[in-house]
């Protein structure tokens, strides 16, 4: 059986450390883990919603606006698969695993020009065929 709670910690300090250097200042992470038996030894996919303020640059106008949050979205899936979760409950390095993410889910925003840029966003991580 997994260790979730080991597992959430580990991940949630190992992304808190990527995510400081990339203009993320997370505020709370939430995880989900979807097992592929009852004995919960190996997973199928997990599920990261991440909330944060986003220290980076966004424009005003509603397409510019679109197109960076865009890319804010593509690099927290960076920092996010920077160690992922082997099917066993591991942590590895994203590099070279089987384990990617899909496209964000938007669960909210909250954005007032020059003073409030806070973000929720959802990831699910998914293994390639072994």
């Amino acid at each position: 059986m997994i260790n979730e709670e080991v597992l959430k910690e580990k991940l949630k300090y190992l992304i808190r450390i990527a995510a400081k250097n990339r203009q993320f200042d997370i505020i709370d992470m939430y995880f989900e883990f979807t097992y592929t038996n009852e004995s919960h030894d190996k997973m199928e996919s997990y599920d990261i919603d991440v909330k944060f303020d986003y220290e980076g640059p966004l424009e005003f106008d509603m397409y510019s606006f679109a197109h960076d949050i865009q890319r804010m979205s593509e690099k927290l899936r960076d920092v996010l698969g920077e160690y992922v979760i082997s099917r066993e409950g591991k942590l590895v390095s994203g590099i070279n695993s089987n384990c990617f993410s899909g496209e964000p889910m938007i669960y909210s925003i909250e954005y007032k020009v020059d003073e409030k840029h806070l973000f929720n966003l959802g990831y699910r991580f998914n293994y390639a065929e072994d």
